[in-house]
């Protein structure tokens, strides 16, 4: 089953966009910040005079590398940066072959640093779904459990 079936089996798929549901939002959270890895391996000299704090940056999983079964590239548009850490690549690396959507921005670029210092940093998000206040106010009402609306199914106001 994809990840999309399941989420409309769970009339949860209002959540991830189709339609809007009034019960559940999304939320960045923070998962990642720290050092991008192999910078004066790729194309980090070609990047360095236009990077910014703030930039997005891409992540692409790449399961055929030889060197790190977890590695994660970090990438500005098709050009590469780097890698994630293989010692935390783990988690990030499953959740983007889960399909989860994560987003990327370069969170700290000290132009001053060599390239062989930690120079450029990374943070990931991962949205998370999570109870808006009218879906908890629901939930606390004193209703019978035939008479409270199925909002996974999407009987709601």
């Amino acid at each position: 089953m994809q990840r999309l079936d399941f989420l409309k089996n769970l009339g949860l798929a209002t959540t991830v966009g189709l339609l809007p549901n009034p019960f559940f939002e999304s939320k960045p959270v923070k998962i990642y910040d720290n050092y991008i890895r192999g910078l004066s391996h790729y194309d980090f000299k070609k990047l360095k005079p236009t990077l910014k704090e703030g930039d997005t940056l891409s992540l692409v999983r790449e399961q055929d590398n030889i060197y790190d079964a977890f590695a994660v590239q970090v990438n500005v548009n098709q050009l590469r940066l780097g890698y994630i850490a293989a010692y935390e690549n783990i988690c990030i690396a499953n959740m983007l072959e889960q399909g989860v959507k994560l987003t990327a921005f370069v969170s700290k670029y000290d132009k001053q640093a060599s390239m062989h210092d930690e120079q450029i940093a990374v943070e990931i998000f991962a949205d998370l779904i999570v109870a808006t206040p009218k879906l908890i106010t629901r939930l606390n009402q004193n209703t019978r459990a035939d008479d409270a609306p199925d909002v996974y199914r999407g009987d709601y106001e």
